[in-house]
């Protein structure tokens, strides 16, 4: 395999960390003929190595290995989980090897237009959201990255695809020549600063999706987000705002959503009635991602066609049940206090029943306390965190702290009235109970439909 960025042929290349995107990676490799070492430092039961195990030319290395493996090897491929610190990563800068992130290998064999979208909060509905306008477009459209399929098992196939592609901090943090033909940074606050040490390390790795720009790209980015608005980049900027007009992207005015261009008077681009989602942070979602689309070939008819079609995404504010009149909302993609505050944002003062906790990924948990002053009815803490939850919150906002979120669903149900609201926005990772906010959101959704016959409240032992 020829490596577009060097004179070198690539034969035996390491791959770092085997969850979706170093699974990928490899069997992008084996595609190309790569002989591939595949590192992880979990053990082999508890890894997935389906479509590998069984293939001659990938040598599996559980359990963690010493640097001096690495010699020999042509190169290195590395998944968003392991940070830049690893033993493995920082052995093979010694020895001088090339290292590149996954999405970055995938990027060189792409044949179409590459979106990339990245922010705190909100990244995966407005990826999805910008596939759909696409799609309704007429586009062949591969929506990957981190909201699911890694860019490397859609890099190959067909020519003039657009790829949508989601990516994290994890993903920018080793990136070095990604180059989107137009990309989006939605917003910055405090996140995963148990990795990235402090908000301004943060927000230069993310900034980083727009390192590679060109003058004829395009940069998206939030007016109303100083730390985002206020950034310099070498491509066109347009901005998105909920508060204002802007002079070149879009603004809410009235019922409609406006495009305004330099010189030029401002025209509809949609209607707010096009969107389906609750939320004044999905219609900033939507107005991005129109944006985008608008880079891309799509008209005004497109983006209100995908948006009129796109029902949402799993675990990002989904309602999923009404039991005698208390609705119940998953969202357990709200993992840091951002998140949270505008998912609360959109409910009744008062009403809310707020499941809150988890595996703390640094920022204030006390920014959470004036919005749940007005807002919670009760909140329920759970996981590592409930401590720390508890001592922001008390007095001030009535907390009962349960431990599990199996406790949390059962107390809800004995105190929610008709009217009211259980959210699940835990502002914390789900690491300390759950394998990921997934797994947790599915197992808040299973727990509530035990809601009948009073199941889980004998399980629970109330």
């Amino acid at each position: 395999m020829q490596v577009p960025w060097s004179n070198e042929e690539w034969r035996r290349v390491a791959v770092f960390g085997l969850g979706i995107s170093g699974r990928a990676a490899a069997c992008l490799l084996r595609g190309r003929g790569v002989g591939v070492v595949a590192y992880d430092d979990r053990p082999l039961e508890q890894l997935d190595t389906t479509d590998l195990d069984r293939d001659p030319g990938v040598e599996l290395r559980p359990g963690g290995v010493g640097a001096g493996e690495l010699r020999g090897l042509d190169g290195v491929v590395t998944s968003p989980g392991l940070p830049i610190t690893h033993p493995l990563i920082e052995a093979a800068h010694r020895l001088q090897l090339p290292v590149i992130a996954e999405v970055e290998l995938a990027f060189f064999l792409l044949e179409g237009e590459v979106i990339g979208i990245t922010g705190s909060n909100g990244k995966s509905t407005t990826t999805a959201l910008a596939g759909a306008m696409l799609e309704a477009a007429g586009r062949k459209v591969e929506v990957c990255g981190n909201i699911g399929a890694a860019l490397s098992s859609r890099a190959e196939g067909a020519s003039g695809r657009v790829f949508v592609v989601e990516l994290s901090s994890f993903q920018l943090e080793t990136v070095d020549r990604f180059h989107p033909r137009s990309a989006a940074l939605l917003n910055i606050s405090a996140d995963h600063l148990d990795r990235h040490l402090d908000i301004e390390t943060y927000r230069r790795i993310k900034a980083a999706i727009f390192e590679r720009q060109h003058a004829g790209d395009l940069a998206v980015l939030n007016a109303d987000d100083p730390l985002v608005a206020t950034l310099e980049v070498p491509s066109r900027r347009r901005f998105f705002s909920s508060r204002g007009e802007v002079a070149d992207g879009c603004y809410p005015q009235g019922d409609a959503v406006m495009e305004a261009l330099p010189g030029a008077e401002p025209t509809e681009l949609f209607q707010r009635a096009d969107l389906p989602l609750p939320g004044p942070h999905n219609l900033e979602n939507a107005m991005a991602a129109a944006l985008l689309a608008r880079a891309h070939g799509a008209e005004p008819d497109d983006i209100s066609a995908g948006m009129r079609a796109f029902r949402g995404l799993p675990h990002r504010l989904e309602l999923v049940a009404d039991r005698g009149g208390v609705a119940w909302y998953d969202d357990s993609k709200g993992t840091n206090v951002a998140a949270t505050l505008r998912s609360l944002e959109g409910f009744a003062d008062g009403a809310v029943h707020v499941i809150l906790g988890g595996r703390h990924k640094g920022g204030d948990l006390s920014e959470l306390r004036p919005v749940l002053e007005s807002k919670a009815r009760r909140a329920y803490l759970i996981g590592e965190a409930a401590e720390e939850l508890a001592r922001v919150l008390a007095p001030d906002v009535p907390i009962e702290a349960v431990g599990t979120l199996e406790r949390a669903v059962a107390r809800a149900a004995a105190d929610a009235r008709p009217g009211e609201v259980v959210l699940l926005s835990p502002a914390c990772a789900s690491f300390d109970q759950f394998d990921n906010f997934a797994e947790r959101g599915r197992a808040f959704q299973r727990l509530v439909s035990e809601l009948e016959g009073g199941r889980l409240g004998a399980q629970a032992g109330l």
